[in-house]
């Protein structure tokens, strides 16, 4: 198959642009003529012929849909793929845009979401395209990491590997459950990655400071070394309200790691089961019970954690889901 994946900007560094770049790259690794391109070469890409058109975003598909690519002669058809929860592309305050979304939205040959949940979620806001679910991968490899603990049960460190620190990856709900436990777990400690010059993330580190937690909680930032974030942490905790695919919980499955989320973020009953890790609600005391029982058990902790690399495995490795993927392209053309 000749693929174009069109991704409007792939700069941002967060994990769709991460996802999108394995998605073209496995693709292609496969045999096909897959082509991945951002905003600049649309217009000249779009005059190529292509079996079909992968639109990876609400920006992407209002591209085509202004550039008048529907109603071409001979157009490819196009697929709709979805990196967040359906409703997260619309702002309140911008409604003429949200309109263009519905619009384009409905104009999909075919669509793809990454949760089960969001497929009758997608179905409300734009009926006509029929919806698939395809989760994602990751390539990312658990082996010898430089600076890894030597022994299991070692590491006292919770991590957050989010890609930035705003209200939707909801850090403070960590901040403040962690609070609640520091006097009892003196060694434990909380590192929080991602962009950290936000507002949220200022407002963030006042809260730390009032609740004494300087030195136990910290901002790090983005780092060149997400694996070994991983391998030093003893458990994942995950208090995002709204993602396309908890891609942190699949990368922290690969090191045996086990999260602890709360049950407000959809789609994370796809990846997380009460055999692999533990879902909370979404007030600090319930959240931090989750994060108690998981500090304070290490053989849980390794039970869990080899679970979830178990369910991981069978569930989004790299080949199941590029067959997934091949087997609906090949569809949709037909």
């Amino acid at each position: 198959m000749r693929i174009a994946v069109y991704k409007d900007s792939l700069s941002t560094g967060r994990g769709a642009d991460r996802a999108v770049r394995n998605f073209a790259a496995g693709l292609a690794g496969r045999g096909h003529d897959a082509v991945l391109f951002e905003k600049a070469a649309l217009s000249e890409r779009l005059a190529e012929r292509w079996d079909v058109i992968v639109a990876t975003g609400s920006n992407e598909i209002v591209d085509l849909d202004s550039a008048g690519y529907f109603s071409r002669a001979g157009r490819a058809k196009v697929v709709l793929q979805l990196h967040l929860a359906p409703r997260g592309f619309f702002k309140w305050r911008h409604p003429l845009r949200n309109r263009r979304i519905r619009v384009a939205f409905d104009k999909a040959d075919a669509v793809q979401v990454l949760c089960s949940g969001y497929a009758e979620e997608f179905g409300r806001i734009a009926p006509h395209p029929p919806v698939t679910v395809i989760g994602n991968y990751t390539d990312m490899q658990a082996g010898l990491v430089k600076g890894a603990n030597p022994k299991e049960g070692d590491s006292r460190t919770i991590l957050y590997p989010a890609a930035a620190v705003n209200k939707i990856k909801n850090q403070r709900l960590l901040i403040e459950a962690f609070s609640l436990l520091a006097n009892d777990f003196k060694d434990w400690n909380v590192r929080l990655l991602g962009k950290d010059t936000t507002p949220y993330a200022s407002r963030c580190r006042r809260l730390i400071d009032k609740l004494g937690l300087h030195g136990r909680i910290e901002l790090v930032g983005f780092t060149d070394d997400l694996a070994g974030e991983y391998s030093r942490a003893a458990f994942v905790a995950f208090p995002s309200t709204l993602e396309g695919f908890p891609l942190a919980v699949l990368e922290a499955a690969k090191f045996s790691l086990p999260v602890v989320a709360q049950s407000g973020l959809p789609g994370i009953a796809d990846i997380v089961t009460p055999g692999t890790g533990i879902v909370t609600a979404s007030d600090p005391v319930a959240y931090a019970e989750g994060l108690r029982r998981m500090m304070s058990d290490c053989a849980m902790r390794r039970k869990l954690g080899a679970a979830a690399r178990i369910r991981c495995e069978e569930l989004y490795a790299r080949n199941k889901i590029l067959d997934q993927w091949e087997t609906f392209l090949e569809n949709v053309i037909k």
